[in-house]
């Protein structure tokens, strides 16, 4: 297992036996997926072109705000989600960032370097394969393995924000969103403890009103009694939208794979997928590959005008933009 750079300039873990975790710039080539854009986000040259000047024009005359709005690409992970509604990308947008400033403390200077805890303590992971609908998949495991003394709730919405920012810019996961994978086996009374009201509004407001993701399923695994004591934390807070894609398996395999796909799931949770799990500290080695765009996120925003600021922001695009121009 280890990190290689592909053909096309790309960097990617290898996990051996032809699997292989890579961020996936490229443009939609999929006859399935191309039509499903048509179809469900009314993806059009006419709409693309629409959306994208009329999002550039609102965020133009948004005062004391700083975004990358001449480069395409950080603009369509807006407007894909909002269905190239540019005035609905663009009240994303102001929720997205808004929250950024509203709670400093869990959303600023968020990097690879400081959520880098969470990885090499095996909580959250890609999993090498997307779903039967095209998904990216996010494991989190927040069980006997989470550690709070070593790994903060705090930590874990920080990294969970990193986690996301790096497959907003992919266009597969654009149109066809993020499954989640939710393990909770060994949760303890004691972690639960750990999260309050407070923080599950906080989550769960960013989750359903600010990220500009489609977020289709999440898939609650090995889940107790002890685990509905957590729910009820955050129960009050989940919209209707939400609360039908939540899912509470268990050890109901069959469902899961039915859902997710077996090609995508190990064999513990019912799958065929026998590859390595990835080491944590290589996903911090190759997560922090991207770091440039990671300080885009952390510095566009609301009151962040100033000279240095702007050369961080193009520097992280110009960084992105090497990127995605090779996918």
């Amino acid at each position: 297992m280890s990190i290689k750079v592909g053909e096309d300039k790309i960097p990617y873990i290898d996990l051996g036996d032809g699997y292989i975790i890579r961020l996936e710039y490229e443009d939609l080539s999929d006859e399935k997926y191309i039509e499903k854009a048509k179809t469900e986000l009314r993806e059009s040259p006419e709409n693309i072109e629409k959306g994208l000047h009329e999002l550039r024009r609102l965020i133009e005359a948004e005062k004391d705000f700083t975004f990358p709005k001449e480069a395409d690409v950080f603009l369509m992970t807006f407007l894909r989600p909002c269905k190239f509604y540019a005035s609905s990308a663009f009240e994303k947008m102001q929720k997205y960032f808004k929250f950024k400033l509203k709670h400093k403390k869990v959303c600023e200077n968020i990097n690879v370097k400081s959520v880098s805890n969470v990885f090499t303590e095996d909580l959250i992971k890609y999993l090498p394969l997307r779903d039967i609908n095209g998904r990216r998949i996010l494991y989190l495991n927040c069980g006997k393995k989470w550690k709070p003394s070593r790994v903060t709730p705090n930590d874990i919405f920080r990294a969970v924000q990193l986690s996301l920012h790096a497959a907003m810019a992919e266009p597969m996961t654009q149109v066809n969103g993020v499954t989640v994978i939710l393990d909770t086996d060994g949760l303890s009374i004691s972690q639960i403890c750990h999260f309050t009201p407070s923080y599950a509004a906080m989550v769960l407001d960013w989750l359903q009103n600010c990220i500009a993701v489609r977020l289709k399923a999440i898939y609650i695994v090995n889940n107790s009694y002890i685990f509905n004591m957590l729910y009820a934390v955050f129960k009050p807070f989940i919209g209707s939208k939400l609360r039908k894609r939540i899912h509470f398996l268990n050890k109901d395999w069959e469902t899961l794979t039915s859902k997710v796909g077996e090609h995508a799931l190990r064999k513990e949770f019912g799958g065929d997928l026998l590859v390595d799990d990835v080491d944590g500290k290589l996903l911090v080695e190759f997560l922090n590959l991207f770091h440039e765009q990671f300080e885009l996120v952390a510095h566009a925003g609301y009151g962040v005008c100033d000279e240095e600021t702007k050369k961080l922001i193009d520097k992280g695009v110009e960084e992105a933009l090497t990127y995605i121009s090779k996918a």
